[in-house]
């Protein structure tokens, strides 16, 4: 043979992208050889073993053990190599799409802590026009407190259990209308989560697009009626009047805050301009 029409193990390896000791090592393993090894126990390869050496490398990086890999290229069975690659694009497309999943939800999460930086530091009520968002919710009314509790964590289980659903943005609260003019403030009769799907199924609908009443309450889930009460107050005064009910999105919770005194919520009403 011709030294000259083969490559070295350095340049073989320059080539491929991998380190000498790479090619050594598989040779070593019995993995990968060269084509040739002269009367000095020099290494040398050919064209036609790239593709090979790129395709080991390839089941390499996603975790294929050299035992498998060996076992197939010492039969180089066509069938059976055609199936190994079958099944590992398939495992490489699930795990794409998890990565996509769980990009999505950090997406989210880094959405709603921007805006949390944002609004932080506004303290008086407002007035924002809302487009129409998709919500998914959960009865969760009863006056045991543990059940509510055991409620909300299935909720969230159901949650990560339905992909489409696990994305990231918070549990919400939504108390009702005639609650909210009663002046029961805690009383929160569903939880929601923002989702994407526009066509609508079971236990999904749309908060409806209009001009909300908002605040940003700072502390806990037991001091809103606070906010409330300066909320409605607002809304009196400024001529306008609940139309819908109220929606409790956390900003700021446990994630990101020292003590439930540093929470932030946004508390949400639907209104209209009252027409004398």
């Amino acid at each position: 043979m011709r030294n000259e029409e083969y490559f070295t193990t350095g340049e073989f390896a320059k080539l491929s992208n991998v380190s000498k000791q790479t090619l050594i090592y598989y040779d070593k393993s019995g993995v990968f050889s060269p084509i040739y090894k002269d009367e000095h126990n020099f290494r040398y390869y050919s064209l036609e073993q790239f593709e090979a050496l790129d395709t080991l490398i390839s089941l390499r990086e996603i975790g294929v053990p050299l035992k498998e890999i060996k076992a197939y290229l010492s039969d180089k069975d066509m069938e059976s190599l055609s199936e190994l690659l079958k099944n590992k694009n398939e495992e490489i497309k699930k795990q794409i799409n998890k990565l996509k999943h769980i990009s999505t939800k950090i997406e989210n999460k880094s959405l709603k802590l921007e805006k949390a930086i944002e609004q932080q530091f506004i303290q008086e009520p407002y007035f924002k026009r809302c487009d129409t968002t998709y919500i998914l919710t959960s009865s969760v009314e009863s006056d045991d407190y543990k059940k509510i509790m055991v409620k909300i964590i299935d909720f969230i289980n159901y949650c990560r259990d339905k992909e489409e659903f696990d994305n990231g943005n918070p549990i919400g609260g939504i108390i009702k209308k005639e609650d909210i003019l009663r002046g029961k403030f805690n009383k929160i009769k569903e939880i929601y989560i923002i989702i994407d799907s526009k066509t609508l199924k079971d236990n999904e609908r749309a908060r409806q697009e209009g001009m909300y009443a908002c605040i940003n309450h700072r502390g806990g889930y037991d001091t809103t009626h606070i906010s409330y009460k300066k909320l409605i107050e607002f809304i009196e005064k400024s001529g306008y009047e609940i139309i819908g009910d109220a929606y409790e999105n956390e900003l700021i919770g446990y994630l990101s805050a020292q003590s439930q005194e540093e929470y932030l919520i946004e508390l949400s009403i639907q209104v209209r301009k009252v027409i004398n």
